[in-house]
């Protein structure tokens, strides 16, 4: 079970420079990426012994906070050490008492739940390092100093540990000593009732309809295969069970055993049976992401508008490229006026709010397991295997001259002052681009992805079809994006699943009372 990043060295330059062909001019590259590794975002296996508090947060527990000092109202960085405290529910009234890690009297360094730790910091931070490696020292497509915002745009979650994990990134692909001019970086997060993220069923109440339905279908089919083996293995630590709709869910249970796991903490005998662990996975596969590879409704509400906006970002840069193509100087001076103003913090028009320049080089969105996965599932990429801590999800858009088949030579008129030989150079073969095709090419976790929508013909790169026509990937998207995400998150509210019919079937046939769904529970 892999649960961490592995990262393969790095690539030759001879095997970059069959990745990145002269005739490929790469013009933007958008990078999705999961937090790195985390604590467990619930306590669980608490009757077995496992603490709730996990000493791995020692840079965490190092806050910086900005406050204003009066009376000149002076912004000032200030410092100071966190401590989490409990309760010990074992004397009365719930006395509060400092909190401990592993071993008694350990306060140092202690991790809140779902916490990023210091390990996550570091797959970050090397992420940003191979980033930087690749597209700032080898292929110079980046600047190699941050110092204008124009060619960027970041963006995190608005849970924290996506957000420390864009920091963490960034300061591997631009140390410290490559920022200048006093630029910070600027990270963009949304309101919880528009984030998108991730599959928000929070804030889309028919995405949630949808995943209990499918939940439940799950649970049928898979609840009494996790009764079996896996639960008769580990008993000691869970009386009741695994199963889907347990307490806890077997997707908590999950949960627990990849953050120990990442971070080599002792769990119960049964979690190193290999045959447990990959039994709960395949339930907890299909209980998130059976919808979105079910049911094209679902794949919209859940993943969906995130994906509109990569290929909004890309259609963006395809048109600003033509323009500039086009000799229109006056368009790309706005644009750089445009910058500018990003740069200063001048109000702007709303379509460039949010990193929205035609000219974006690099786009960075921290984000979560969920929603790679339900991407790559969109994108019939999913290889059923949970995404690790720092996974990413790298999207590359490329540009390709396209020349005459026949070039005619240029003819000059002979006049008194035109000598032979100024005739022989002239009249020789102009090789001008007739127009710019564009193409798309996603890797995960630096492995080249081959998507079933591009492999006919015409639809990719003649030769490579790992490399799509930026229409057909453009095509594929656009058949799971929301016109309206908030809108259609209204529509067909207690209404059956109409577009997978077997899926609606399996949910028919459930017996309950009363018609009643599950119940949702914490994992």
């Amino acid at each position: 079970m892999i649960v961490s990043r592995e990262f393969p060295p790095l690539p030759t330059l001879e095997e970059l420079k069959a990745l990145y062909p002269d005739d490929l001019e790469l013009i933007q590259v958008q990078v999705l990426f999961r937090h790195g590794e985390r604590t467990p975002v619930r306590a669980r296996f608490q009757t077995w012994g496992l603490q709730p508090f996990w000493p791995f947060c020692k840079i965490a527990e190092r806050f910086v906070q900005s406050i204003v000092t009066y009376p000149n109202a002076d912004v000032t960085p200030f410092e100071y050490v966190r401590r989490l405290e409990s309760v010990a529910n074992h004397l009365p009234k719930n006395i509060p008492v400092a909190a401990s890690g592993f071993k008694q009297g350990d306060h140092d360094g202690l991790c809140m739940l779902g916490e990023l730790t210091d390990l996550g910091r570091y797959t970050g931070f090397v992420l940003g390092e191979r980033l930087r490696w690749k597209y700032v020292d080898q292929l110079g497509f980046l600047p190699r100093l941050f110092d204008d915002h124009g060619p960027f745009y970041f963006r995190s979650s608005h849970i924290a540990r996506s957000n420390e994990t864009l920091l963490s990134l960034f300061q591997g692909l631009y140390p410290s000593t490559f920022q200048a001019g006093g630029i910070k970086p600027v990270v963009y997060t949304r309101l919880f009732p528009q984030e998108n993220s991730y599959p928000n069923d929070e804030n889309c109440r028919r995405l949630s309809e949808l995943g209990f339905m499918f939940a439940e279908v799950v649970a049928h089919k898979w609840n009494p295969v996790l009764a079996g083996y896996p639960s008769s293995q580990v008993k000691d630590v869970l009386p009741d069970g695994i199963a889907i709709d347990g307490s806890p869910r077997a997707s908590g249970v999950f949960d627990t055993v990849a953050a120990c796991k990442a971070h080599d903490v002792a769990l119960p005998a049964g979690f190193d049976d290999p045959k447990v662990v990959d039994t709960i996975r395949e339930a907890v596969i299909d209980e998130w992401y059976l919808g979105v590879q079910s049911s094209n409704e679902y794949r919209k509400l859940a993943v969906g508008a995130l994906a509109g906006d990569f290929v909004h970002r890309m259609e963006a840069a395809v048109q600003y490229d033509t323009e500039k193509q086009n000799l229109a100087p006056h368009l790309i001076a706005a644009q750089k006026k445009l910058r500018d103003l990003l740069a200063q913090g001048t109000t702007t028009p709303d379509k460039l709010v949010g990193g929205g320049n035609p000219d974006i080089k690099l786009a960075l969105y921290g984000s979560h397991d969920t929603t790679i996965a339900s991407l790559l599932c969109a994108l019939e990429a999913f290889d059923r295997k949970w995404p690790p801590f720092t996974a990413d999800l790298t999207m590359e858009l490329f540009a390709k001259n396209v020349y005459a088949e026949k070039i005619e030579p240029i003819q000059l008129v002979s006049t008194p002052n035109t000598s032979e030989s100024d005739s022989s150079a002239a009249n020789t073969h102009q090789k001008k681009p007739v127009k710019r095709d564009y193409y798309v090419r996603l890797s995960y976790n630096d492995q080249i992805l081959r998507l079933p929508g591009c492999v006919p013909e015409g639809r990719h790169l003649p030769g490579d079809e790992s490399i799509c026509t930026f229409s057909a990937f453009q095509r594929i998207v656009d058949s799971f994006t929301p016109i309206n995400w908030e809108r259609e998150c209204r529509t067909n509210l207690g209404e059956p699943l109409k577009d997978a019919p077997e899926i609606a079937k399996a949910f028919a046939q459930i017996p309950r009372q009363s018609g009643q769904v599950m119940a949702k529970v914490q994992a």
